[in-house]
């Protein structure tokens, strides 16, 4: 935010929410829990989709699109935590 002339809005964010300081120090630990928990869906993910759906006709439906939605929100995420690992571990080691 400071490289976007933001550094007002960054002084303020932390003092409103000091926490954000220890996630800053911390972020290998916050990126190996999360990278974690990203792996325990993956499971759980794959282990829904071999789960059988109901025999009516509209939950069948129903089951078939949360499971499709619940494939579209793990990959989002995924998405977020790789852009973020480059970020904040591979481009530093670049510059």
């Amino acid at each position: 935010m400071v490289g976007l002339g933001a550094g007002a809005s960054l002084a303020g964010l932390v003092s409103a929410v000091p926490q954000l300081v220890w996630l800053s120090e911390h972020k290998a630990l916050v990126f190996g829990i999360a990278g974690a928990l990203l792996v325990i869906d993956a499971a759980a993910v794959v282990r829904g989709r071999r789960l059988p759906c109901p025999a009516d006709f509209d939950l069948a439906r129903a089951c078939l699109r949360l499971r499709r939605w619940s494939a579209i929100i793990y990959s989002i995420a995924l998405a977020a935590f790789a852009i973020g690992c480059v970020f904040e571990f591979v481009l530093p080691l670049l510059s």
